[in-house]
């Protein structure tokens, strides 16, 4: 389990025609996808899997979290 001030990675994809996907390599099978780059969303994500993963261990969940999200060098993300 992660510690208690932890800093999650979340890496986002564009497809062409496809929208956006993500993925964090500091929380094994975390996949997500959106029509639009949301990373929002992508943090509840992670939040919720992080939850779960404590729950199922008897843990308390983590508290707090920040996150840093990575695009593509060249992909221009919408505010």
């Amino acid at each position: 389990m992660r510690g208690i001030m932890d800093t999650i990675r979340i890496l986002h994809h564009q497809a062409p025609g496809y929208g956006w996907s993500f993925e964090s390599p500091d929380i094994p099978g975390l996949t997500g996808g959106t029509e639009t780059y949301d990373a929002a969303k992508a943090e509840e994500a992670a939040r919720f899997a992080l939850v779960c993963a404590a729950d199922e261990q008897g843990l308390p969940a983590p508290a707090d979290l920040t996150f840093e999200h990575y695009v593509p060098a060249g992909v221009a993300v919408a505010a």
